[in-house]
């Protein structure tokens, strides 16, 4: 995930989205002690990609929560964050979606939680913001960019069936960068007929 700002066109985004063992749901009022403290169980594993961790309090958490929790009436937004919370409700990663590269695309981020990583919690998480996000009004396109040192991000692209569209050079902003940026794509035609949408029914299958 990055703080870059957002570009695009707002977007109201649905408050929720089951997948199986796992349920992506926004922010929501009460939520900054829990993101604060899965933040700071995961800095080291965190500061290599995210430059948004460094000095990271208790009072950023709050912010964070008071800027993503949805207004009343459904209007529109340039950004959204959801919590990835197994059915107990534990809170194992965050996801969000930003309108920064044009009207009908938004492009999709992650982190987890250092002590539930190798779950499959970006890859499901991932699979169902995807969805999530081309089943909005006026989203024709989903991307995932991340340094190309980033492996383990990069890994949730290609098991979804994500097409790598561009490479690019890019500054360098945290430790584990190299400073090329590989973009991945999907598509409201390629997306029901691919790994994501195959991954979605199993998980969602084996829940019922």
């Amino acid at each position: 995930m990055s703080d870059e700002p957002a570009t695009g066109d707002d977007f109201v985004p649905a408050p929720r989205v089951d997948a199986g063992w796992l349920v992506c749901r926004r922010v929501e009022p009460g939520d900054a002690d829990v993101v604060y403290e899965a933040i700071a169980a995961s800095m080291e594993h965190l500061r290599p990609w995210m430059a948004w961790v460094e000095g990271y309090t208790p009072e950023k958490a709050r912010g964070f929560v008071e800027r993503n929790v949805a207004r009343p009436g459904g209007s529109g937004v340039p950004e959204v964050s959801y919590l990835a919370c197994d059915r107990d409700g534990r809170l194992l990663g965050m996801f969000g979606l930003h309108a920064r590269l044009g009207p009908g695309a938004l492009e999709l981020g992650y982190w987890v939680d250092v002590r539930h990583t190798r779950r499959g919690v970006a890859t499901l998480g991932a699979a169902a913001l995807t969805e999530l996000a081309l089943d909005t009004p006026g989203v024709e396109v989903v991307e995932i960019h991340h340094d190309r040192a980033n492996r383990a991000s990069g890994a949730v692209p290609a098991r979804l069936g994500y097409q790598l569209v561009a490479t690019v050079d890019r500054e360098v902003e945290t430790p584990g960068e190299e400073g090329v940026e590989l973009q991945w794509r999907t598509n409201r035609e390629t997306w029901p007929v691919g790994a994501g949408a195959r991954l979605l029914d199993e998980a969602r299958a084996a829940t019922v």
